[in-house]
């Protein structure tokens, strides 16, 4: 058996009885994440260029825009709702995919529920399908599709879209085949966009090309089978000729679950995961240590070998640019003393005690992480910052943990992941709005409509 079959038949052949009883509280902080960063970043001033474009180009439908009254179709919530929740990178990773499975999953995800009905446990075994298939088909391809410069998001995210709303919608493994075929010729990203507008679009082009992938399979159109290992397929295309061990990892699919190992990754901040311990490293030193912006010499950051493909911008110009770069986190850091959404604004990119401590900033590969394999979990993101003072006194952390925010304390929803959804719901529900959303994902697996949960998001 192929390794495309081998997936799209573990994908059919899911239900929600099959999945582990320890992962249904990963999918609920799953949800939950999803609509914090989506609401995050849901008044952003650049994103309604695409909500004008949505208008413009998709039909209304029974599909929830997050955030609004005004419902669309499927294919434009998922792309608007996709594109929304990537926009500030505040959304959830994980390491197989070298990616954000939620953002390109539940987009495509909820509008087909909502479109064609679901059930909360209806909903969890999708999701747990398109996860398992976001990270496995990462572990083809990855590192090599970020060394050849694609963004693993927007190429592996159709295919987990796709997977997802096949299950959703019921298809038998033959089907399901076809679905990932179509989804694969809608896998597209280059690294390049990284600090652009476009980034935050690829999510949304994936999440709206997986659900069109098992749309057009579900009206019979055909596609190439085996389209994973083909000569000329998704992992040859995409690794650059090299793919890693098909039969090694075809024989791993849900051995384990990549939701439950090694997980899914909350961030802490709004800006990419490699950022995400030097921040930490940072805000420590300036809350224990009392070190200041205007006192700082150097900055030195020495990280993992694979920085440089997703942190190389050391004179960032936007807010959007500054997400992606380690340099401007830091820089905002040690000013402002925290790193929010409002860190990342136009006026704060411009600050000039920002811009010259950016120049003060350098990175470095650190001598003991030169080796790490970011496939194997968070080690991989850990950093060592060294603070050198105009007064040639110097800090340092090292850290290698606490760099996300816990999804789970035991098996219910951790006070710092509701705490991030609560200050970022903030921004836009009601108080009332933000405890019936709480409510209602905690109930998930009860929920006779997935599609209800949405029901608080609509102002």
């Amino acid at each position: 058996m192929s390794f495309t079959k081998t997936l799209s038949t573990w994908i059919a052949g899911l239900r929600y009885e099959s999945v582990p009883e320890a992962a249904l509280p990963w999918v609920k902080a799953a949800v939950l994440d999803y609509f914090a960063v989506a609401l995050a970043g849901c008044k952003a001033h650049d994103l309604a260029i695409v909500r004008k474009y949505v208008a413009a180009q998709y039909a209304k439908g029974g599909a929830t825009i997050i955030g609004e009254q005004e419902r669309m179709s499927e294919e434009a919530a998922a792309f608007y709702n996709g594109t929304m929740a990537h926009w500030e990178e505040y959304d959830d990773a994980t390491f197989g995919m070298a990616g954000h499975p939620s953002v390109v999953i539940m987009p495509a995800l909820f509008a087909a529920a909502e479109t064609h009905g679901a059930t909360g446990k209806q909903f969890v075994a999708a999701y747990v399908a398109g996860f398992e298939t976001c990270a496995k088909v990462g572990r083809l391809i990855n590192p090599q599709s970020i060394v050849l410069g694609y963004h693993p998001t927007a190429i592996i995210g159709t295919l987990g879209a796709a997977a997802a709303v096949s299950n959703l919608l019921g298809f038998d493994a033959a089907t399901t085949e076809n679905a990932l075929g179509i989804a694969a010729s809608y896998s597209s990203g280059l690294r390049p966009q990284l600090g652009f507008m476009v980034k935050p679009l690829h999510a949304g082009l994936a999440a709206r090309g997986g659900l069109a992938a098992a749309l057009l399979t579900k009206s019979g159109f055909g596609s190439a089978r085996n389209i994973i290992e083909n000569r000329h397929g998704f992992a040859n295309v995409f690794s650059g000729g090299k793919p890693n061990d098909f039969e090694a990892i075809e024989a791993k699919i849900a051995n384990p679950l990549e939701i439950l190992d090694p997980g899914i990754a909350f961030k802490i901040f709004p800006s990419n995961f490699h950022t995400q311990a030097g921040i930490v490293a940072a805000l420590q030193m300036v809350k224990e240590d009392g070190v200041r912006a205007q006192d700082v010499e150097r900055v030195r950051c020495l990280g993992n070998h694979m920085i440089q493909h997703s942190l190389w911008n050391d004179n960032p110009q936007s807010g959007l640019e500054g997400k992606l770069s380690l340099h401007y986190c830091i820089a905002a850091v040690l000013v402002d003393g925290q790193v929010e959404v409002e860190q990342f604004r136009e006026e704060r990119v411009r600050d000039p005690l920002i811009r010259d401590i950016i120049g003060r900033v350098s990175i470095e590969p650190h001598p003991d992480m030169a080796k790490l394999d970011f496939t194997k979990g968070k080690d991989f993101l850990g950093m060592e910052v060294i603070i050198q003072l105009k007064n040639g006194r110097t800090f340092s952390r090292h850290i290698k943990s606490g760099f996300s925010v816990p999804g789970l304390e035991g098996a219910e929803l951790h006070p710092a992941l509701i705490d991030k959804f609560t200050r970022n719901a903030k921004r836009v529900l009601t108080d009332a709005a933000i405890s019936d959303c709480l409510t209602r994902v905690r109930a998930l697996e009860r929920a006779q409509s997935a599609g209800d949960l949405l029901q608080p998001l609509r102002v």
